[in-house]
């Protein structure tokens, strides 16, 4: 193929970054006439990369023409991890400056990709080399025997109720061995189990943290670690969270499949602060031998999960009321409710990164207090058509009310409408639609919380001399982002005297520039003594910067301001050099119970504010 002109390939990274684009859509973002787009898109098509139907211009996804892309260097970030994954599983490891060259961008960028791919567990980095994270599932069945989807969907589900740091407790089942393969490495989660199998599986992939056994006999033939009757687990033995795997389900009893394991299970259960316990629906209506007593417990139980081979209907049959069922699927969670009155959907993007993952889980915490709410969850991509599909899913469901955390602007006067249509109650979280009541972040307030605190820090330290200004955000900056970069440049501005010229911008997404090379230049074109603010509005945009900025900054003259505070900017804030000087906070786990709150007033008919607002905190640097 011949060498592409800079216009081209800047048209060909927009056409791949969308499901389509359309001509208007391109003609606007990059200035030019109808022709001269038409003329530039001609030999894209001849070449199979792009393909023209209905006025919509789509990439034409095949190996081929992803290994265009990979040498031209302008793969997106979802094809760059995709093609990761391929070349570190055909090379078992590899170098990162090697694979920085494969992909042709900068080691700084392969490194964030890397934290990313890491983080979801399906990676491990090393000094100077990265190698593929190679899940031990397949030792749950043989590894010519694939796992049923119905073990899958359990094992996913119960994974987003553990949170970094954490004490679990996994027994013999399928789901919890599969539990053990998956956990992310570096996570901190010590793990305690009375399996062979899953310690097994634990030392199969070389897990990092503490591992503990129950009990105080082995049983070689049955693979597990036992107490004998009336033992307890030692009092050093503290558990967060345990999760029991049901062999079976009946006459409204749970059963285990070893009697001999009752003991130990019991044993656990007293210990634990919070009880799931998970069954296969291929299970129900059988008969076991060794029934598990669960109502001991039941104060504890905080969902009784099961896979989605059952339908709602037929489990409020044959679940007791007080028993909190969650039907679990690829895409949806439906809680039963013992005594139903009121059925709530829950719109949520399946971005799990920390914030969105904490605002989630608080949900679920404060939605088990309410025995009268049914809470149907749809997942959705954050695009307008995945938001709208799952959104109407919701309405079929007929709920009275809708928790809208899609995250997608686009889709936010379609739902509003329709809501108000249906005559449907609406919660909108972080995103306004129409009609909706508004629960989230003043972002106008946390813009100038992070602006006193800078201008504070500048008159303080710096005799109130501020030479550069630099805000770090996404190109095309949002409202939301919009509001608070612009409040806390507005309160900076009213007590700092600062020159015109002295603010500067690197947006990530931009079409035509590259953000890392416009920092790095812009780094260094600045004098290292000039006193220097940066505003980061965005986790992973700070987390890109964060070493380029150690690298051209002095840090005595560079102070960082954060937004969004999540463990990671606390992990930097603690480093004794750290320039990080503090961050906004915006709990997101406390978002659950004022939602709920919120849901309940307006399902009884009671006056609310129409804006609600998460409570602000700003967290200071804490040197170790």
């Amino acid at each position: 193929m011949e060498e592409l002109s800079q216009r081209k390939l800047m048209l060909l990274k927009k056409i791949t970054r969308k499901t389509y684009c359309t001509m208007e859509e391109l003609t606007q973002q990059f200035k030019l006439s109808r022709e001269t787009i038409r003329k530039e898109l001609l030999p894209l098509e001849a070449s199979g990369l792009i393909i023209r139907e209905h006025g919509k211009i789509r990439y034409k996804n095949t190996r081929e023409n992803a290994e265009v892309l990979e040498s031209l260097g302008v793969l997106s970030k979802a094809q760059r991890h995709h093609r990761i994954l391929q070349l570190l599983g055909e090379n078992k490891e590899m170098r990162i400056t090697t694979l920085a060259g494969k992909l042709k961008v900068s080691v700084i960028t392969l490194r964030n990709d890397l934290a990313t791919l890491e983080l979801e567990g399906k990676v491990i980095r090393k000094h100077g080399s990265a190698a593929l994270f190679v899940s031990s599932v397949g030792t749950l069945e043989g590894p010519d025997r694939e796992i049923p989807a119905r073990i899958k969907i359990l094992g996913q589900h119960t994974i987003m109720h553990i949170s970094p740091g954490e004490r679990i407790f996994l027994d013999s089942g399928e789901v919890s061995q599969f539990v053990a393969s998956s956990v992310p490495p570096y996570s901190n989660i010590m793990i305690l189990t009375n399996s062979m199998q899953t310690l097994e599986v634990l030392q199969s992939r070389n897990y990092a943290y503490p591992v503990m056994t129950t009990g105080c006999s082995v049983s070689i033939q049955e693979r597990r670690f036992r107490l004998v009757q009336s033992k307890e687990l030692d009092k050093s033995v503290e558990i967060d969270k345990a999760f029991i795997c049901c062999s079976s389900y009946a006459a409204h009893t749970f059963f285990l499949d070893n009697g001999d394991d009752i003991a130990t299970i019991e044993a656990v259960c007293r210990r634990a602060k919070r009880i799931y316990i998970i069954l296969d629906s291929k299970f129900l209506d059988l008969q076991g031998n060794n029934p598990f007593d669960h109502r001991k417990f039941l104060s504890k139980v905080q969902e009784v999960l099961i896979d989605d081979g059952i339908g709602s209907f037929r489990a409020n049959i044959l679940f007791a009321r007080q028993d909190p069922l969650v039907i679990c699927g690829h895409d949806f969670t439906y809680r039963n409710a013992g005594q139903q009155q009121h059925r709530i959907g829950f719109l949520v993007n399946k971005d799990r990164n920390y914030f969105v993952q904490a605002v989630h889980n608080s949900l679920l915490d404060a939605i088990r207090a309410c025995n009268s709410i049914s809470l149907v969850i749809r997942e959705c991509n954050g695009d307008y058509t995945s938001t709208v599909d799952n959104f109407n899913i919701l309405l079929d469901e007929r709920v009275d009310l809708i928790i809208d955390y899609s995250l997608c602007m686009e889709s936010l006067m379609y739902i509003g409408e329709k809501c108000l249509e249906r005559n449907i109650r609406l919660i909108s979280v972080d995103y306004m639609a129409p009609g909706a009541i508004y629960f989230g972040a003043n972002n106008a307030t946390a813009g100038r919380i992070a602006g006193e605190h800078a201008a504070a820090y500048i008159k303080e330290h710096w005799d109130g001399k501020l030479e550069q200004l630099l805000v770090l955000g996404k190109y095309g900056h949002e409202p939301i982002t919009k509001l608070r970069i612009s409040s806390a440049l507005e309160f900076i501005g009213s007590q700092i005297e600062m020159n015109h010229n002295a603010l500067h911008m690197i947006e990530w997404g931009h079409p035509t520039n590259n953000p890392t090379q416009e920092l790095v230049k812009l780094l260094k074109d600045i004098p290292k003594e000039d006193h220097m603010l940066i505003m980061a509005f965005n986790l992973r945009h700070l987390l890109a910067s964060y070493d380029i900025i150690l690298q051209y900054r002095e840090g005595k003259n560079t102070i960082i301001v954060g937004q969004n505070h999540t463990r990671q900017i606390e992990e930097l804030m603690k480093l004794r050099d750290s320039p990080i000087i503090g961050c906004v906070h915006y709990n997101p786990e406390g978002y659950g119970e004022r939602i709920m709150d919120l849901a309940l007033r307006m399902l009884n008919n009671a006056d609310v504010n129409p804006l609600n607002y998460t409570n602000l905190t700003w967290l200071e640097r804490q040197h170790e």
